[in-house]
Formats: structure tokens, sequence, C-alpha cells
């Protein structure tokens, strides 16, 4: 039975984005307690990111050309080990060195189980098991800040460090239980040659770079909203800190209960025909927002339906994303995690040249421009991966 194989992968997905996320409220708190300026902690941040996308392009095809297993419990073994540094970390530019090693860990978990889930969840029921991994994503995203602020108010900042470091040793020990070692596939003395060659292969599948930049715009819609609203809120409208979260949270909350069911669809009707559903709720609650006047109550309903519209195709586009090819579904799911990721380091930037001289309205219509552009190159991408005798999945129906 394949479901007991998911949950170790679920835990895995799930500690990527806590620790990515989960340090933005212990920020303030190593600012003062280093006595640095704010934007020099919120490093902690960029040096997890940066790191994190880097490893993506690669670790898959390292897994394929060596041992998945080892190369997976390898992931866990340095997240671990950048929990642990972390917590121990005497200074800020110590913690920085550590989460460079913490984002390299979650560099190899993230693409390979999710290529992972592809492989162990028969064809039919990818979507759903996708599904899966969407709540796992936003499980992490939401209860990461979450469990920071209670850890740190109740043990100190470094115990959060050691809880992630707790849940990737859990995690990794889980996966080598249930994920028995299988005999050594015969390769080459120097096997390190094969990587790039496997990269670019990967590269030229079709539709690949149309489905990740599909994900990219995608993502820049999804965090320049989130971002941008909340600086408009505190800002310009003094809202307090914690209904500035509550609001955003919402569509964390709501994509809890979404992917699963966006999953299953997707498995039952069309990935394509929900993926388009999914953008098209999302562009029209992006669009209300950029029409209505602003009341609490109107934008958490708004922000409620963009959570459900944004799960939705994140659901159904990770599905593409496993099964552009089957043959190359490791290096393949790298790359596509690598760009789509890249959209969240540069929503901030790139949608700060709309918010600085034209406000939050600016960024609403660049956000439903991407949207769209998103929903576009999805399209093309799957049309072009699943043209006449390409190497595909089927699509789930």
């Amino acid at each position: 039975m394949y479901l007991k194989r998911l949950i170790p992968l679920y835990l895995g997905a799930a500690i990527g984005p806590m620790g990515g996320i989960g340090i933005v409220p212990l920020i303030p708190v190593l600012a003062g307690k280093w006595s640095v300026e704010f934007t020099t902690a919120t490093l902690a941040i960029t040096l997890y990111l940066v790191p994190f996308i880097i490893i993506q392009v690669f670790s898959g095809s390292i897994a394929q050309v060596f041992d998945v297993r080892k190369t997976l419990l390898f992931g866990f073994s340095v997240y671990a080990l950048g929990g642990i540094l972390c917590g121990l970390s005497p200074n800020l530019w110590a913690l920085l060195g550590s989460r460079i090693v913490q984002g390299i860990g979650a560099g190899f978990l993230t693409p390979i189980i999710m290529a992972l889930i592809g492989e162990v969840v028969p064809e039919r029921h990818v979507g759903k098991a996708i599904g899966g991994l969407g709540v796992a994503y936003t499980v992490g995203v939401t209860l990461g800040p979450l469990f920071s602020g209670l850890i740190e108010v109740h043990m100190g900042w470094s115990w959060f460090f050691y809880f992630l470091a707790s849940i990737s040793i859990l995690s990794g020990l889980f996966y080598r239980a249930v994920f028995p070692a299988e005999a050594p596939v015969p390769r080459e003395a120097d096997a390190t040659r094969a990587v790039l060659p496997l990269l670019r292969r990967a590269l030229g599948q079709p539709g690949v770079m149309l489905v990740s930049l599909g994900a990219f715009t995608l993502f820049i819609a999804f965090i320049g909203i989130m971002t941008f609203t909340a600086d408009h809120l505190k800002t310009n409208l003094h809202l307090p800190s914690d209904r500035v979260g509550a609001l955003l949270s919402v569509t964390g909350l709501s994509g809890i209960f979404v992917s699963p069911v966006a999953g299953l669809l997707a498995d039952r009707v069309g990935r394509m025909k929900v993926f388009l559903a999914g953008t098209l709720i999302a562009f029209l609650a992006l669009g209300a927002m950029s029409l209505v006047k602003y009341t609490y109550p109107l934008y958490f309903t708004l922000f409620m339906t963009l959570g459900v519209g944004t799960a939705t195709a994140w659901t159904t586009l990770n599905t593409m994303g496993v099964q552009l090819s089957v043959a190359l579904r490791k290096p393949v799911t790298s790359l596509y995690n690598a760009v789509k990721f890249s959209g969240y380091a540069l929503a901030p930037v790139l949608l700060a040249v709309l918010y600085a001289p034209m406000g939050l309205k600016a960024v609403q219509w660049g956000c439903m421009g991407a949207v769209a552009v998103s929903s576009a190159l999805a399209v093309m991408g799957d049309r072009r991966a699943h043209g006449p005798g390409r190497d595909q999945a089927p699509p789930g129906r």
C-alpha cells in the first residue's frame, strides 16, 4: 500500500517551507538580541532561499545518477544539521552560515520528494497525491510562523530550529524504514560527469520550461499580492499586525481543504480544466480587490477566495510538473521547482516597480496579468509536452 510511503514524504515536504517562512516572527527577536538592523537580520530568509533554489537545479539529476534513497537521506541529514547549527549560533553571522546549510538540505528534499510521489503512486491517483503534497506545503507555510512564535515565547528562539531538526531526523528515519535499500545500479566510474548532460536533457524536454515559467509567474502573483497588501494595510491603513496576519493566513487555511479536492478532480475530469478553473478564480479575486473599497470582512472573503483559486491551480500545476517526463522525472522536477521558487524570491523586487509610484492597485493589476500569463504558459507547455509520440504519463482521467 503506497499510503504508508507517502507519510515521510509529506513530512519532509512540510519542513522546507516551515523553515523558510517560520523564521519571520523571529527576525525582530534576533535583531534585538544581537543589536543589528532589522534589514540585516532578514538575510536569514534570503540566505536560506538562495541555496534552496540553486541546489534544486541539480539535486534531481544527482539523485537519478547516483542513488535516490541515499540522496534524500543526505538532504534530511543536512537540513537537520543546519537546524542544530542555527540553534547553537552565538551570533547573527553564525546563524546566517547555518541557514545556508539548512537551505542546501531543503534543496535536496523538495524536488526529489515531488518526483518520488509521482513514482510511488499509480498514475491514475497522482493528482490526488499531489493534492496531499499541496496540503503538506500549506501546513508548513501556515504553521511555521505559529510554531516559531509559540516556541520562542515559551522556550526560546533556538528551540524552533531544534524542533525543525527533530522533524527532519524523524522523517528521515521513517523514510529509511519504509523505503528499503535497493540493489545498486551499475554506473560509470565518473558518474559526476553525467549530471550536467542529464540536466541539459531535462531542460530540452518539450514543455518543461513553459510549464516551469507558468509556475514562476503564478508565484509572482501570489507572493506579490500577499507582500504588498500586508505593507499597505500596515503602513497606510495602520491595521494591527495580528489582523494583517489573520487576513493573509486565510489563503493558506483555505488551501489545506481545497488542495485534496483539486487533486481528486484533476484525476477525474482532467488537470488542465481544473488548473484553468483555479487561475480564473484567482484572477477574479484579484480583480475584485482592485475594484472594491477596502473593508476588513470584504478583503477577508476575497483572500479566502484567492486561496481557493491558487490552491486549485498549484495542485494541478505541480501534477503537470511531475508528469512532464517519466524517464527524466527527477531532473525535470528539479528544474521545475528551481524556476518556480525563483518567482517567490523575485516577486517583491519585480512588483516594487509598480508599488512605489502607483500603489497597491497597480500591484493588483500586475498580479492579474501574472495569473493570465501563467495560464497561457501552462497551456502551451502542457500541449507541447503531450503532443504525439512524446514521453508522457496518462493525464489521469
